[in-house]
């Protein structure tokens, strides 16, 4: 029979310290709009220092940073760290489970990386990004099954405990009903990624890719009038210039307590790894030129993109918390209580210590679930997009108060325009498209 061993939280809270405590003075500075420090920071507490914990993750907050930075060769550090995780080439220690969708941002951000530097190898990023969008949701069914075969094993030792299939519909249920939170996409496309591949590739002359790109994303922004002209717009062979704005801080991975009613009669709480609402900088950007003015429109919530990666997990982490919550009960109940005491609703510490449990039932009843919540929190809340005609003068007024000067060799360009907070300092990126 597996024994159930609690000091697991302890251990990851010590594998986890050193980079939760770099991270947290990365996010600060990042927030402020001092993108250069905040990278560095984390460059050389993981990229530099070859880190193997934490080498991935810091590689896409340092990569970023250095990207809204303008440093170029730091950021192709950074970011090359992270692909050698990727490619297998450097083996991370700390078994944090590599999402979906920042394997699809990360290769998003290389390829404006491309774009900024003007390099030949945006087409190749854009295509490994869409690739990944394309591929088949990884399965997770043979987790699954041995947390199935746990849980019988636990659920033994608690009479009258409901079958898994029942708990994890009611507890599914219940999460659908949760107000105001994040939902998920219903379809597993990034659309950010997609819209910005649908340029590239339309005014490089595959129209059909653009078109049909275009569609998709138009599923996610119906009333974005750029995403609706955009296909004309490049149709017409005009020289356009789009305003990308990624606007605010992306919101937290954190546990949500729930208290299903199916598990109430056996005092059983559950938590579950969830997306918490970022925050926008602000409404919105306004773009102007010498002939005329407009304002950025909602593009994507990353919000729903993480919602969407933690979806694919979802039936796992429901049976994962109720696998580790049922052990507790039938722990304690092993330590002395009895499990059919355990077992009594509204029952509390002090007393099944009159019951006649020990302490050791405190410290079981006391541990939590524990997760790995650390994620890629530089990326924005939302993208907002606008898109002008290149002005005679090639120059892009951003807020009235940044002047974007676009370089003579650009036909068509990309302007990435990013403010974490209301109060940053917001940093301009110019790209070529074509």
């Amino acid at each position: 029979m597996k024994k159930i061993i609690y000091v697991l939280p302890l251990l990851v809270a010590a594998c986890g310290g050193g980079f939760e405590a770099t991270n947290q003075q990365f996010t600060d500075s990042f927030n402020t709009g001092a993108y250069e420090p905040a990278a560095q920071l984390m460059a050389d507490a993981t990229v530099a220092a070859a880190e193997p914990n934490n080498m991935y993750l810091g590689g896409l907050q340092c990569g970023t940073g250095f990207l809204w930075a303008n440093v170029p060769q730091s950021r192709e550090m950074c970011f090359a760290a992270t692909d050698s995780v990727l490619m297998g080439e450097v083996e991370e220690d700390s078994d944090y489970e590599i999402k979906d969708y920042e394997k699809i941002m990360f290769k998003t951000y290389a390829a404006m990386g491309y774009m900024a530097d003007k390099s030949e190898y945006v087409t190749q990023m854009f295509r490994q990004a869409y690739d990944l969008q394309t591929e088949n949701v990884q399965s997770n069914s043979e987790e699954i099954e041995e947390l199935e075969a746990e849980f019988a094993e636990k659920a033994a030792a608690v009479p009258g405990l409901p079958d898994l299939g029942t708990i994890v519909q009611a507890v599914d249920a219940e999460m659908s009903q949760i107000p105001d939170s994040v939902v998920a996409m219903k379809d597993y496309v990034n659309p950010y990624t997609t819209y910005m591949n649908a340029i590239f590739d339309g005014v490089n002359g595959d129209k059909a890719n653009a078109e049909n790109y275009l569609s998709r994303v138009q599923q996610f922004a119906p009333y974005n009038a750029f995403v609706k002209t955009d296909a004309k717009a490049i149709a017409s062979k005009k020289q356009h210039v789009w305003v990308f704005f990624e606007n605010g801080t992306v919101g937290e991975i954190k546990p949500r307590s729930l208290a299903p009613e199916i598990l109430r009669a056996f005092n059983i709480k559950l938590t579950i790894p969830d997306v918490w609402r970022g925050a926008p900088a602000a409404p919105t950007l306004f773009v102007g030129t010498s002939d005329a003015t407009t304002q950025t429109e909602f593009l994507a919530n990353m919000d729903s993109v993480v919602k969407t990666d933690l979806e694919k997990y979802k039936t796992r982490n429901i049976i994962s918390s109720v696998v580790f919550e049922v052990g507790k009960v039938a722990a304690a109940a092993a330590a002395g209580v009895g499990a059919h005491a355990m077992a009594k609703k509204n029952e509390n510490t002090s007393d099944l210590w009159a019951i006649g449990g020990t302490l050791a039932v405190a410290a079981i009843m006391s541990a939590e679930k524990p997760w790995d919540l650390r994620s890629w929190n530089s990326l924005p809340n939302e993208v907002q997009v606008a898109r002008v005609e290149m002005p005679k003068d090639r120059t892009v007024v951003i807020n009235q108060n940044y002047e974007v000067v676009i370089p003579d060799d650009i036909k068509n360009a990309a302007v990435f325009v990013r403010i974490p907070t209301v109060n940053a300092q917001p940093s301009i990126v110019v790209g070529k498209l074509n």
